[in-house]
């Protein structure tokens, strides 16, 4: 029973001086050595009992380098659109930010021919004009500057029998063209309410 504990008592000891480092035998410290390289003696002598002990450098962890050469790009699209819808719907893309810059009014979200000229009161000073929605049946007044219609239509002028509307027009040349439509004041046919 007592070599049993004699046993377990060295094997402690061991353990205790393994942690701690408190041992100088060559076996015991072979980790250390293997990652702290040793230090060059001074005055570049070796004492008598010295040993030279190879440090072993640390493996070099691979490297990964990329190369573009003869590869796609990864950020462009792997389908190639036609210039020319690519174009268009850049184009529309401006004239949704151009309609989103200010506020849109019910006269704004449809086109111009949807609207019908109803009625015109006032004097030359100040003209105002009734439109008609065709499909919500609901009637707007018009001032001179009134935006109307989906192509950014602003009003010109109003005369006694019809109203000028003023539109950009595609642009197909260098300057932008201005485009006018004449809205003609819907006359009530005999016989019908």
């Amino acid at each position: 029973m007592m070599r049993r504990h004699f046993i377990s008592v060295m094997m402690g000891g061991i353990l205790v001086l393994l942690l701690a480092g408190g041992t100088s035998a060559p076996g015991l410290r072979a980790a250390d050595l293997k990652t702290l390289p040793l230090p060059a003696p001074a005055g570049g002598s070796r004492g008598p009992g010295a040993t030279s002990v190879p440090a072993a450098a640390p493996p070099a962890a691979p490297t990964y380098q990329y190369h573009a050469a003869g590869k796609p790009d990864p950020f462009k699209p792997f389908m190639e659109t036609d210039p020319a819808l690519k174009k268009k719907m850049e184009e529309e893309q401006k004239k949704k930010a151009a309609l989103q810059e200010r506020p849109i009014s019910p006269l704004q979200q449809a086109e111009l021919g949807q609207f019908r000229l109803v009625g015109i009161a006032g004097d030359r000073a100040r003209q105002t004009a009734i439109v008609e929605d065709g499909v919500a049946k609901k009637y707007y007044p018009l001032f001179v500057g009134t935006y109307i219609g989906m192509n950014g239509g602003r009003v010109a002028a109003i005369l006694p029998d019809r109203v000028v509307v003023e539109e950009k027009a595609e642009k197909q040349a260098k300057k932008a063209q201005i485009r006018r439509v004449t809205v003609m004041l819907h006359k009530e046919e005999e016989g019908k309410p």
